[in-house]
């Protein structure tokens, strides 16, 4: 992202904020060092040095030319793609808002994702790792944003997968809202912690996740019933 920055460094959190805007980011709940590494790991696996320019270490406080470049040629709006991505940001938004249900109603250990835009929508695709046999299911995650109360205005279009989690195996919701400006697809994968993660770290995270899902109790199969019907 053209301007984005780590701002500010805690003992336990990074702040995030693209340069010039009033918005910001915190993450929390990790020692400094493994924000470290994970920059380390980033900078020796998927970046080239020689082909790309590094902007957020060498310019951290001000944009590079190449970044308002970048942002001038995708920012425009008279971009089809730019007024579609426009349309559906209150997605996007809306799920930053709520991220906390995705570790605090299911037993999700590791979340990574992408967007898009495909037919006119804005698309987000959310990867999500899951333990197995520990604590309540993805499910969870999709009721509570289904939840008329608490959650975003979107219906749950696509089910694929068991509707019996203890099988352990991929489950995939689409969710769109009413006025198709925005979709959300939920990738969701029952596997074991990677090797590489630290055992203690891996008994904490467990002893972290929730014991009880979404209060609505929407099971998998009832949500797979809503698919038939078009709307929650």
């Amino acid at each position: 992202m053209p301007g984005l920055r780590i701002t500010r460094r805690d003992r336990t959190a990074i702040e995030l904020q693209v340069l010039g805007e009033p918005a910001r980011l915190r993450l929390t709940g990790l020692p400094a060092t493994v924000w470290r590494s994970a920059e380390a790991r980033t900078l020796s696996n998927w970046i080239d040095p020689d082909s790309m320019q590094l902007c957020w270490r060498s310019s951290p406080h001000t944009w590079t030319p190449a970044e308002r470049e970048h942002h001038a040629q995708w920012e425009d709006d008279n971009d089809h793609y730019v007024r579609v991505t426009q349309r559906g940001a209150w997605l996007s938004s809306g799920l930053l808002r709520r991220a906390a249900l995705l570790h605090t109603i299911a037993n999700t250990f590791l979340v990574d994702g992408h967007r898009g835009a495909a037919f006119d929508v804005a698309r987000l695709v959310l990867r999500s790792s899951h333990a197995r046999e520990q604590g309540p299911g993805p499910h969870n995650i999709v009721a509570a944003l289904v939840d008329p109360v608490c959650g975003l205005p979107l219906l749950l279009k696509r089910f694929r997968g068991d509707t019996d989690q203890n099988y352990g195996n991929d489950q995939q919701f689409v969710l769109e809202d009413p006025g198709k400006t925005a979709a959300l697809e939920l990738r969701a994968t029952v596997e074991r912690p990677p090797s590489r993660l630290p055992p203690e770290l891996w008994q904490a995270i467990l002893r972290r996740m929730p014991r009880a899902g979404f209060t609505s109790g929407l099971s998998p199969s009832v949500l797979a019933g809503f698919c038939s019907l078009g709307a929650p």
